[in-house]
């Protein structure tokens, strides 16, 4: 018979946070990590938008 995986009995496991402890640090570790994605989204999407501008505005009277 194949088996995948062991099983654990948490009967008597208890955990010293709660499901609301453990969102709200996660959304504090966001707040702190997040503007550093934007900044780096930002760098790499923002000279594609440029060209994307610039190439709209050079066609703009050659339609």
């Amino acid at each position: 018979m194949l088996t995948l995986g062991a099983v654990v009995d948490f009967t008597g496991v208890t955990l010293p946070f709660s499901a609301s402890d453990l969102l709200s640090s996660a959304m504090g570790f966001l707040g702190v990590v997040g503007p550093f994605v934007l900044l780096g989204l930002a760098i790499v999407f923002v000279p594609k938008i440029i060209s994307v501008i610039r190439s709209a505005a050079a066609t703009k009277g050659k339609h």
